[in-house]
C-alpha cells in the first residue's frame, strides 16, 4: 500500500516539475531575447494579463453594423484591441465610453479596437452602439462561435492582438481604459510598433 502511495506521490511529484518547466523555459527564453529597455508592463491595466507563448490569435469572419464582413486579417499592420461584449452586460456598457475615446486618441497612429457583440439580438446591438456613439467597427457574434474560440465565457473580454496577428495580453472584466496607465501601455506598444529594430 505504502509503494503504491510513494509512486503515486513520484508520478505526480515528475508532472508537477515538467509542468513547471513548460512555462517557465520559454518565459525565461524569451526574457533573454527581448532587452528590458523594450519591455512593456502590461500591469499598467490591473487586469490585464500578458499571454506568454505569444500564439496567433484565431482568425474570423463576422457580419458588421453595414451589412458587409469584417475579419481579424483586415486589422493586420494594426495594434488591435478586440473586446468582446452585449447590449445586456452593464460592465460592457461601464467600459465603452472610454474605448471610445481611447481610439479617438490613437487611431490616426495604427491602433484600432474590434468590438465583437456576442450572443445578443441586432437591433438591440445596433441600438446600444448608437446611444453610446461608438465609432469603432463592430462585428456580430450571435452564436458566440468566435467568442469561444477566444474562451470570452464571461463580458467583457477583450484581448491585445499586435501588428503580426498574435496575442500579446488579455483581460477578464471591464477596465478604465483611458486612464493613464492604460494610455502609457497603447503608447509603449505603439511605439514597439513603429521601431525599426521590431521588424
Amino acid at each position: 500500500m505504502s509503494c503504491k502511495l510513494n509512486n503515486r506521490f513520484f508520478l505526480f511529484a515528475s508532472v508537477l516539475c515538467l509542468g513547471v518547466l513548460q512555462i517557465s523555459v520559454p518565459y525565461l527564453l524569451s526574457a533573454e531575447k527581448q532587452p528590458s529597455s523594450k519591455r512593456v508592463n502590461y500591469k499598467l491595466v490591473s487586469n490585464l494579463q500578458e499571454i506568454k507563448d505569444r500564439s496567433p490569435a484565431p482568425g474570423f469572419t463576422l457580419p458588421d453594423l453595414e451589412r458587409g464582413k469584417v475579419s481579424l486579417k483586415d486589422f493586420r499592420g494594426k495594434l488591435l484591441m478586440l473586446n468582446f461584449w452585449a447590449s445586456w452586460c452593464v460592465p460592457c456598457r461601464e467600459e465603452m465610453p472610454a474605448m471610445e475615446r481611447l481610439y479617438q486618441k490613437y487611431k490616426d497612429r495604427g491602433f484600432v479596437i474590434l468590438g465583437v457583440n456576442l450572443k445578443d439580438d441586432k437591433k438591440s446591438a445596433i441600438s446600444f452602439v448608437r446611444e453610446l456613439k461608438i465609432t469603432f467597427p463592430i462585428g456580430f457574434d450571435p452564436n458566440g462561435e468566435v467568442g469561444l474560440l477566444y474562451g470570452a465565457w464571461g463580458l467583457p473580454a477583450t484581448y491585445l492582438i499586435d501588428t503580426k496577428g498574435i496575442a500579446l495580453a488579455r483581460a477578464w472584466g471591464p477596465a478604465d481604459w483611458f486612464s493613464p496607465g492604460a494610455r502609457e501601455l497603447i503608447e509603449a506598444l505603439l511605439d514597439a510598433k513603429n521601431d525599426p529594430s521590431n521588424h
